[in-house]
């Protein structure tokens, strides 16, 4: 037994090149080039900045430079430094690699802080070792890096969901149903009835499963009162409680997002600066694949101006590593998917599968067990360590929703298989995307979570990979002449050309020898690596601009403003709050902005209305002048019409206010066909119309329904006999329900019992649709091939509109070639510019919503021909 005696770290460096120069720990030469510049310019440039940020692409090395300057600082200052990372499996691997590659010693954290190692704690509160954590480590309300000095943030651009949980109450309809029926009950009375009626609805349709709203501010305010104690109950034992803790006494500053499956409470932008750690730290360090051009990062960090360090290397230009792209897709329906998929197992040792969900996940592990002999390996089988999965000779990783920290370099897997991944991952980014289409503010992010899956098994120049993609919204996120272009030249050509070899297979065996010859790497494959790597020169060349610039622009000029504004809210400063909002509403201008900007208004009128109830008269007025500003940038948002109306004024929607609604849903369906092939549209476009145009009554009722699907419409098809056939929804106002009636020849008249039939449909509507307001317009219409009715049925027929089934079948033609029309100019789902432009086709093809109902309302049934001579034959 002796005493120990502390040795003495050496400080006698400048630069972090230098002190590694004396590192015989590690087994790599030292820093590359491009890693040694970057340092260069952080020492030159930000060593003293508070927020600083830099880009390096994933698996261009970024974690050694990341190490190196925080074992810089640990040493040179004795700063405490914490590196974090996303997740455990992150920070396992940087553990494994610091250690065993880098020869710089850290500690790992993860899990409780009750089960940490008492000498790894040791290490860092005596600033001893780096400690590696994660997100969810540093955000809580118990962290153990009370006091860090320096924290370093790995994978920034994919750190929004771990920070802003934080902040985040998720009431789930599933795991957590009591708070969540419990809540509904409680704001029975500030929801308009339709959302109620979704809400409770335990057999919903499937508009009712998409649909999202928000509930406004004011309303919210009005009822923290009332929800507070419910909640305090139901999350004093579970998990919640933590969030909840951190926003409980700031609901003030919170919004309220809605769904079928979820109510969602949270600020608009973090306010991470109200969480000591975090905020008393000397410096904090952003790593990012993508900084981005319009604030992304401080809306994700809720900081209000974060340093930048300029790329080197061209990163912007190349790409690491080499992809080979493949889309089934261009080539097979999706119902080939399942057989493609089993194909492509049987020609790889090793496929890496990334879902949007678990429940595609469970499907994908089923489909794999019952067909195959291959191992899966799900998340929690490789969290630790993907060892046991790279030894593998027959092994699929199949996992959900993630983006990051799956590192399959060198030999570890060489085939990824992609299904389609979520734009949106939480309901105030859908509610912002979709309902004010400002789809611009999340560009870039979802661009990233893209570029990030794709880059999964490509992690150094060396490494190649397969990327099978399944799914139309993804492979029209990637090839869509629109979206191509905002890839750097390098990952565009792979894209392009991998399209361009998915398109007119007659089977699958020609794209699995396409795969076959990709990972021989021989001859073969040398003429196609020259393709791509012309393809990226011809690209530079031309640089072409992104669609995208100047409204970035803008938004990085406003986000100063949006995370000063969410901090003057959160202090109940309101008056503060308000004259950001007006800072902020100028640079907003252009149309693609338009939606963010009445999202804006919005919330200034909500400013404006509590300094008004707190005794400034005079802003009762300018509350509702932003709320009418709001209004004019969407019909999709009813309530902005009439958050502060009078008694005495009832608001009515409109049919025109439907158009939006429909519009939506026409995105989802554009997305669903596909946008780069038109095959799939045309195939239902011709199915739909051969069904309209049969003479069996059944077929044409499912033309009549696939249609109203096809154009938008919330629709559905009664079953039984007395049961309506084929009703179209616009929105929670106005419903078309019909009477289908296919005779066998059009001389035969319509009897009094299909008249009678027809007029008790609304009646079945508004017991069975909850979706509909009380007081909801439905229209009956009849679409038959007959021209006359029978006399004693014509006294019935003076509520029922009648449609001949030749004209009906002209219209949806006309409406048909409007949504080719609309495709072509396609983006995404939530562009304002889109929505414009394809709202002013349907008008001037006259087939929006408000023209379908003046087509149907020309002639009542009971004006049609009589007759009492011709027997009427019933038909379907």
């Amino acid at each position: 037994m002796s005493f120990r005696i502390r040795k003495k770290e050496n400080n006698n460096f400048d630069s972090p090149q230098e002190m590694y120069k004396d590192n015989k720990k590690r087994v790599i030469n030292g820093t590359l080039d491009y890693q040694s510049k970057m340092i260069d310019i952080y020492m030159k440039k930000a060593l003293n900045e508070r927020d600083v940020a830099f880009e390096l692409p994933t698996g261009s090395g970024k974690t050694l430079i990341g190490l190196l300057i925080g074992e810089y600082r640990r040493r040179k200052n004795k700063e405490k430094v914490v590196y974090i990372c996303p997740n455990n499996q992150l920070v396992n691997q940087v553990v494994e690699k610091a250690n065993a590659v880098y020869g710089i010693k850290v500690n790992g954290f993860t899990g409780k802080i009750i089960d940490y190692d008492p000498q790894a704690k040791s290490n860092y509160n005596r600033a001893e070792t780096i400690a590696v954590t994660n997100y969810s480590s540093l955000f809580n309300t118990n962290t153990f890096f009370k006091d860090a000095d320096i924290l370093i943030f790995d994978d920034a651009h994919s750190s929004e969901s771990y920070i802003s949980k934080n902040w985040s109450l998720e009431i789930s309809r599933f795991e957590n149903k009591g708070l969540y029926l419990s809540l509904i009950e409680s704001l029975k009375d500030v929801l308009e009835l339709t959302q109620y009626n979704r809400m409770i609805n335990d057999e919903p349709f499937s508009e009712d499963k998409i649909w999202s709203d928000k509930l406004p501010n004011i309303k919210f305010s009005n009822k923290i009162k009332d929800i507070f104690p419910i909640i305090e109950e139901y999350v004093s034992e579970n998990n919640m409680r933590y969030s909840w803790s951190n926003i409980k006494n700031n609901l003030h500053a919170c919004n309220m997002f809605l769904s079928w499956k979820e109510i969602l409470i949270r600020p608009l932008i973090p306010p991470t600066l109200t969480h000591a750690p975090f905020a008393n730290a000397k410096q904090r360090i952003y790593m990012s694949a993508t900084l981005g051009e319009s604030g992304e990062l401080e809306r994700i960090t809720g900081v209000k101006k974060i340093h930048r360090l300029p790329m080197t290397a061209e990163w912007d230009k190349k790409s690491i590593g080499r992809r080979f792209f493949i889309f089934p897709n261009a080539s097979f329906p999706l119902k080939m998917n399942r057989d493609i998929l089993l194909k492509i197992n049987e020609v790889v040792e090793r496929s890496l599968f990334l879902f949007q969900d678990d429940k595609t996940v469970n499907k994908i592990k089923e489909l794999i067990e019952e067909e195959t002999d291959t191992k899966v390996f799900l998340s929690k089988d490789i969290e630790k360590g993907k060892d046991e999965f790279v030894e593998s000779n027959d092994g699929v990783a199949i996992l959900a929703n993630r983006y990051d920290g799956i590192d399959m370099d060198g030999d570890a897997c060489h085939m990824l298989i992609l299904g389609d991944l979520p734009n949106a991952t939480h309901l105030q980014e859908k509610f912002i995307t979709n309902r004010m289409a400002s789809s611009v503010l999340f560009n870039e992010r979802v661009r990233t979570r893209i570029v990030q899956a794709i880059g999964r098994c490509t992690r150094s120049d060396v490494d190649y990979a397969a990327v099978c993609v399944f799914g139309n919204s993804l492979e029209h996120s990637l090839v869509s002449p629109k979206k191509v272009v905002d890839f750097h030249p390098e990952l565009r050509a792979e894209i392009e050309f991998g399209y361009d070899q998915s398109t007119d297979h007659k089977d699958i065996n020609g794209l699995l020898e396409l795969l076959r010859l990709f990972f021989e790497r021989g001859e073969a494959w040398e003429g196609a690596e020259q393709e791509i790597i012309n393809l990226r020169d011809e690209y530079i060349d031309s640089e072409p601009s992104s669609n995208q610039t100047e409204n970035f622009r803008r938004l990085r000029e406003s986000v100063c403003h949006e995370v000063e504004y969410q901090y003057a809210l959160w202090r109940e400063d309101y008056d503060e709050a308000l004259k950001q909002v007006d800072q902020l509403l100028p640079k907003l201008d252009g149309n693609a902005l338009k939606g963010y900007k009445g999202f804006w208004n919005y919330l200034a009128g909500y400013l404006a209305y509590q300094l008004y109830i707190n005794g400034n008269e005079k802003y009762y007025e300018v509350s509702r002048n932003y709320f009418k500003q709001a209004s004019k940038t969407t019909n999709a948002i009813s309530w902005f019409n009439k958050i502060l109306e009078t008694k005495n004024i009832q608001h009515s929607i409109t049919v025109e206010e439907g158009l939006n609604d429909i519009l939506e849903r026409i995105e989802i369906q554009i997305l669903n066909d596909g946008i780069k092939s038109s095959r799939r549209f045309e195939s239902r476009a011709k199915k739909i119309l051969e069904l309209l145009d049969s003479e069996d009554g059944n077929e044409f009722e499912r033309g009549h329904e696939d249609l109203g699907r096809f154009l938008g419409y919330e629709v559905g098809n009664g079953k039984g006999d007395a049961e309506p056939d084929p009703w179209w929804i616009i929105n929670e106002q106005y419903c078309i329900v019909s009477e289908d009636k296919i005779y066998e020849s059009e001389t035969k008249s319509i009897p009094v019992r299909h008249v009678k039939q027809a007029c008790t449909h609304p009646n079945w509507i508004r017991e069975k649709i909850k979706t509909l307001k009380n007081d909801a317009t439905v229209e009956i219409i009849m679409i038959t091939t007959s021209k006359a009715i029978d006399n004693s049925a014509a006294l019935h027929g003076k509520e029922v509109w009648y449609v001949h089934r030749d004209e009906f079948v002209n219209w949806a033609r006309r409406a048909i070639n409007a949504l080719r029309k609309i495709r072509r100019s396609f983006v995404e789902p939530g562009d304002f510019m889109w929505r414009l432009q394809a709202e002013k086709i349907l008008k001037e093809e006259r087939v929006t919503p408000k023209d379908f109902l003046e087509f149907t309302q020309r002639e009542r049934l009971s004006q049609i021909e009589k007759s009492e001579l011709l027997p009427s034959k019933e038909g379907k």
